[in-house]
């Protein structure tokens, strides 16, 4: 009875043994909240709705199949949607990250102003997502502030101030670049500024010294902050709704639309590739990111 109580002791004890009881609650919810969604999603993606918008459990490709079902493929509404979902989130992730980079590289090399710059960055959290895009949507449009102005100064209305593409990458960059710049922060902050210096010393110029140190060191921080970015913005759908003038269609809106038309198989089919195309997104870049710190070393 001894030696069973000092072996339950030694595994309740050891280090695996702890990790696995402080992380079994919040593995447990993540399945409970995720995968079983997800699980379910797949599923009903595989099977028919009745006229009835009853779900009949029986194993069909066809929801898939009519994703595509077009010659070329990629003019059916779910590609020209997802191409476009793409372009828009590569877009919004390009402008974060040529606006973010330069501010948080200031942010990491002066302590002045560093509390009220994050403070005025993050002050848009404190209030509601839907009025953020609402008040982009007050601006924009033939009607909006921005056309106003430009009326006013002679100049418009100019087209670049109209809904759509434009006003959605605006308003989509707005909401998500204090993510990326608080990733680049962290990873510029951690940064040694002395390997700068001695690179200037060397003769390098500052755009040497960007490209060929600056940047490797915080590559894992620019892919970090790119996925954060460019996911959300992938599968947005409430700034697209007020922003795109109804001109285009995006895959969120998408889903959204079939859902309410009861067609959710065929929204489960186009959401189950999406996700899938995020969870591949994520393995690439952890893949790139993992292969690249391994060769600083």
């Amino acid at each position: 009875m001894g030696d069973t109580d000092s072996v339950l002791g030694r595994l309740v004890g050891s280090p695996r043994a702890r990790l696995a009881a402080l992380l079994a609650p919040s593995g447990g919810l993540l399945v409970a909240l995720l995968f079983a969604p997800l699980s379910f999603m797949v599923a009903v993606s595989f099977a028919r709705v009745s006229d009835a918008s009853r779900i009949i459990w029986h194993p069909t490709a066809a929801n898939y199949t009519a994703l595509v079902d077009a010659t070329p493929f990629w003019s059916t509404p779910f590609v020209t949607s997802l191409l476009l979902s793409v372009g828009i989130a590569a877009a919004t992730t390009v402008v974060c990250l040529v606006a973010a980079y330069p501010v948080a590289y200031a942010l990491a090399r002066r302590d002045r102003g560093r509390r009220v710059v994050f403070f005025l960055v993050l002050l848009p959290f404190f209030t509601m997502y839907l009025v953020r895009v609402y008040s982009w949507y007050l601006l924009f449009g033939d009607g909006g502030v921005l056309n106003d102005i430009a009326t006013v100064l002679g100049v418009g209305p100019v087209d670049a101030f109209g809904f759509g593409v434009p006003a959605i990458v605006v308003g989509l960059a707005h909401a998500q670049f204090p993510y990326m710049l608080l990733t680049l922060y962290a990873g510029i902050e951690a940064v040694d500024f002395d390997v700068l210096e001695a690179a200037r010393d060397l003769g390098a110029s500052r755009r040497a010294v960007f490209r060929d140190v600056l940047l490797p060191l915080t590559l894992p921080n620019v892919v970090a902050g790119s996925l954060f970015v460019f996911v959300p913005a992938f599968g947005s759908f409430v700034a697209p709704r007020f922003l795109s003038g109804s001109t285009v269609l995006l895959v969120g809106q998408l889903i959204a639309g079939r859902i309410d038309s009861f067609n959710i198989a065929s929204a489960s089919a186009a959401a189950t590739v999406v996700v899938v195309l995020i969870a591949a997104a994520f393995g690439v870049a952890a893949r790139y990111t993992d292969a690249s710190a391994g060769g600083d070393h």
